[in-house]
């Protein structure tokens, strides 16, 4: 058994506060993965996912795969995509970019939208990259909505809620940072007038990289038609209330989050587990993690810093944070003590 304790997160002067740290995260990174091959991977819904491959530099071990998911509105190509990829590929890992459907170069092969409980097309993407990279251990990393996904993975595999693939001794760790695991609780927070500028962010977000398949089906619905022609929701359960959960087969949005929040199954989870959150984050209330109705089990890690905004974590010398303690939650043996 192990110990994990990271340093401190202590905030760049000029960067203080979760608004600032949040805003400050979308910055491009200084790197670039100039080598990255791209592969379709067919749903059972038939939508698809696309994911992109990075391999590991030559002058290290290989150790395995090591999956990332992006959050609402982002895509392979989002900062903290690619800062990670270059971070774990200097690692020796073999890592893999995941587009959602409807996302990224996925844009257009989805009729259905991604949403946090699409926790089915993870487990399609680990499964063909077990059959890629068959006997080589498996990893994988989710910011925000990804998080909520990976993390509802987990726990419904750790409950048999879903049938055991069989990779699944291959996982060896999984982290998931932001992840809006209570679902309700995070939309109450949205709500609030201090967070309207997100709420547009996001959905403007989501008008403009709606796959067209998707405005096809919006357009041929007497309900939803109004949202393309100016009559837009203000805030995100608006949003979900009157087109994520009808098209995805949910009678409203309340709905919709108590199928789909991760905090449902996060007791059942048997994966070494990484969950990381700041008090300061604007979108994720850190209420979620302290909740004393929640069961944590032995193999789940919860590190709560007093900043670092959502998925922000900017260092005193411009560093993130948040890509270091990832970088030694991978290179911690096995088998954590809580």
């Amino acid at each position: 058994m192990s110990d994990f304790l990271p340093s401190p997160f202590r905030s760049h002067r000029l960067i203080r506060g979760g608004h600032l740290q949040t805003l400050i995260s979308i910055r491009s990174p200084r790197v670039s993965l100039p080598n990255t091959r791209q592969e379709t991977v067919a749903l059972p819904d038939g939508d698809s996912i696309v994911l992109h491959w990075d391999d590991p530099i030559q002058s290290v071990d290989r150790r395995g795969a090591m999956l990332l998911i992006h959050g609402l509105s982002g895509c392979h190509g989002s900062p903290y995509m690619i800062r990670l990829a270059d971070r774990f590929v200097h690692s020796g890992f073999v890592t893999v970019r995941m587009d959602m459907r409807g996302c990224g170069a996925a844009r257009e092969l989805a009729q259905h939208l991604s949403h946090a409980g699409r926790s089915e097309d993870i487990l399609e993407a680990l499964t063909h990259i077990a059959k890629q990279m068959p006997g080589e251990p498996l990893h994988a990393i989710g910011v925000s909505l990804g998080g909520n996904q990976l993390l509802r993975l987990a726990g419904r595999l750790g409950g048999e809620l879903d049938p055991r693939p069989r990779w699944l001794d291959a996982l060896k760790r999984i982290a998931v940072v932001a992840p809006p695991m209570d679902l309700v609780r995070c939309s109450e927070n949205m709500q609030r007038a201090s967070r309207r500028p997100y709420n547009w962010y996001f959905i403007r977000q989501l008008f403009q990289r709606m796959p067209e398949r998707v405005r096809q089906r919006v357009q041929q619905s007497n309900d939803m038609r109004s949202m393309l022609s100016g009559k837009r929701p203000r805030t995100l359960f608006e949003l979900d209330d009157r087109l994520t959960a009808p098209l995805s087969g949910f009678a409203g949005a309340n709905e919709y989050y108590q199928a789909c929040g991760a905090r449902s199954v996060v007791s059942d989870n048997a994966i070494e587990t990484l969950i990381l959150a700041a008090e300061d984050d604007p979108i994720v209330p850190v209420d979620c993690f302290r909740d004393p109705a929640i069961r944590w089990p032995e193999s789940t890690r919860v590190l709560i810093s007093p900043s670092g905004g959502h998925a922000g974590f900017v260092g005193r010398r411009g560093e993130f944070w948040m890509d270091n303690v990832l970088t030694r939650w991978f290179d911690a043996p096995t088998g954590y003590s809580k």
